[in-house]
């Protein structure tokens, strides 16, 4: 039996889950009074229930029916947490009592980081070394440059520069984003160079020919995150002379809170100020052509193996 684990930064079940996911982030300290009333209202005026949470569950189900299709043998999908449950401890003893041998660790984001996609690796292999199982670890991972995924982060970027009025797309800059990392571009070489890769492969086939990257979610000072940020990004495309923006987050391709309040409040917030149209690029989610991709990429991996 084949496992595929996806991993998600948290999946919040729950409006009272809140305080025990800002908790665990805080490293057990509790978020004082402001910070948890931010945080719930940030999550009330999404409307919905928590999206990284609802969309990673139907992300797990496409994978496993696509999957043993395609490999013609049955095939489960879990999901681990970094945040919140379902740990990768926990992950590891629901695919034991499945009887899962092999184990796929899924990361959906195309760009590797030591505290993301290298995370979730080793916490998976520790985890599946102090159990006792015996289970196969493979890693699918670096997949930013796969051609499909490509196109289809591409096919984004168009429709949402067609959304645009006709007047103002001849001169609309594309801003391609992705969370900031503490420290300087030297101790991210993987993530920086991974995130350019992807950036300039998109803009090539997106016919992109203004674009820039830029950086979200930094922490405050005196920490040094990666720069620079997305709001002096927007200001400069602005004081440029562009009439509109585009935003493309490259590395949350699952909806979530943080990217819909960093670029769609705060950023569509920035570019407003400075009389700039502005429109971010949907979310893959769980959507056909980004499913098909994600088990194609799996079952390669899988073959490469020998597995199957």
């Amino acid at each position: 039996m084949i496992g595929i684990v996806l991993t998600a930064y948290g999946m919040v079940s729950s409006l009272d889950d809140l305080e025990a996911f800002y908790t665990h982030i805080f490293h057990g300290r509790k978020p004082g009074p402001d910070k948890l009333a931010q945080a719930e209202a940030q999550y009330r005026a999404l409307g919905v229930c928590d999206p990284l949470a609802s969309v990673t569950r139907r992300q797990a189900a496409a994978l496993e029916r696509r999957l043993s299709l395609q490999l013609n043998s049955p095939v489960k999908a879990y999901y681990m947490c970094k945040h919140t449950p379902p740990s990768a401890e926990e992950t590891v003893t629901r695919m034991a009592e499945d009887g899962v041998t092999k184990v796929v660790c899924l990361p959906l984001s195309p760009l590797f980081s030591k505290t993301g996609t290298g995370w979730y690796e080793r916490k998976l292999r520790e985890a599946i070394a102090s159990s006792g199982h015996r289970m196969e670890l493979l890693t699918a991972a670096h997949w930013h440059l796969n051609p499909d995924f490509v196109r289809i982060v591409a096919d984004r970027v168009r429709a949402a520069a067609e959304w645009l009025p006709a007047a103002v797309r001849g001169n609309t800059a594309v801003i391609f984003t992705s969370h900031s990392q503490p420290g300087l571009p030297e101790a991210h070489p993987d993530y920086c160079r991974e995130f350019r890769e992807l950036a300039e492969a998109v803009a090539d086939v997106s016919g992109s020919s203004s674009w820039r990257i830029a950086y979200r979610s930094g922490g405050p000072a005196p920490q040094v995150w990666l720069k620079p940020d997305v709001l002096d990004v927007i200001a400069e495309v602005g004081e440029g002379g562009a009439e509109a923006v585009v935003v493309c987050d490259l590395l949350s391709l699952t909806a979530n809170v943080e990217v819909l309040q960093d670029i769609g409040i705060q950023g569509q917030a920035a570019a407003q100020a400075l009389g700039l149209e502005f429109v971010r690029t949907e979310f893959l989610n769980d959507s056909d052509d980004f499913m098909k991709v994600v088990s194609d990429i799996v079952a390669e991996r899988i073959k490469a193996a020998g597995w199957s």
